[in-house]
């Protein structure tokens, strides 16, 4: 596998070095560590959908908003077949192509321009992931509805969203109003989507949440650089990782994700 969990968000450990060239974090520890949670979170999830039967069809899968193209090698390795990834930044699509592209016929790995206000739902997925993704939309109602066309018969779905009731953006929004710097339109989009909202935008439709998961529960950004670097980061990272996910506080995680399924299909536990 190309990933690994981890909570130290160490710059000397191989993995993280290269996730900081190709993501060009390396000088930004905020964006390092939450970006490293979500991949955890993301990677524990995705290996446990598998090993209870949530995902049992290995085919097409697609990555709406895939970046750097890091989560499309994730799912790769978990053995699908052939591996889409689009975003709307040619940068992006570029470097995930030169980075994860792979034209192996047992395990393809493709990028391309795509909006997800504009996806070909004529085409069927087993697997969509779409994180951090739905926020910066001018229609996110629209981009979830294409997802849920999407999803083959046993297809599985996972879609974050951040959350405006966690703790980390009800400081960074205090922060904000009280200093009121030129208007952060990125930021804002984020505090439109308190976790309540995004259930009641994702539940229905021909679908059903049968999972969800958080991630980040007290990092905030000062705490976040008083304690990374420091003894204490790994520990501590390690525990509100797992405070986060944890019902009922994963309602107040920073990343929110829910995993969808079609309403028809049967949970595959006995």
């Amino acid at each position: 596998m190309f990933y690994e969990v981890d909570f130290k968000s160490d710059d000397r450990d191989p993995l993280q070095t290269r996730l900081n060239e190709i993501c060009d974090y390396a000088n930004d520890v905020e964006t390092k560590v939450l970006h490293r949670a979500r991949m955890n979170l993301f990677f524990l999830l995705v290996q446990d959908l598998v090993r209870t039967g949530w995902i049992r069809e290995f085919g097409n899968a697609l990555d709406i908003g895939c970046n750097t193209g890091v989560y499309s090698k994730i799912i790769s390795d978990f053995g699908f077949a052939r591996v889409e990834g689009i975003d709307i930044v040619p940068a992006m699509i570029d470097t995930a192509n030169r980075t994860f592209g792979s034209s192996d016929p047992m395990r393809t790995i493709e990028f391309r321009l795509e909006n997800a206000e504009e996806l070909d739902t004529s085409r069927k997925y087993d697997f969509i992931l779409c994180t951090e993704v739905i926020e910066h939309t001018a229609r996110p109602e629209l981009v979830i509805s294409n997802i849920k066309a999407m999803l083959s018969p046993n297809g599985v779905a996972v879609v974050t969203l951040p959350n405006a009731w966690s703790l980390p953006y009800q400081v960074a929004n205090l922060a904000y109003r009280i200093k009121r710097p030129p208007r952060n339109l990125e930021f804002e989009d984020h505090l439109k989507f308190p976790v309540a909202r995004s259930l009641k935008m994702i539940e229905g439709g021909g679908t059903r949440i049968v999972r969800t998961d958080g991630t980040n529960l007290l990092l905030e950004t000062h705490l976040l650089r008083l304690l990374h670097g420091s003894p204490l980061f790994a520990p501590f990272n390690r525990l509100q990782f797992a405070l986060a996910r944890a019902w009922p506080l994963k309602f107040f995680s920073q990343f929110f994700f829910m995993v969808l399924v079609r309403k028809e299909r049967p949970d595959p536990r006995p």
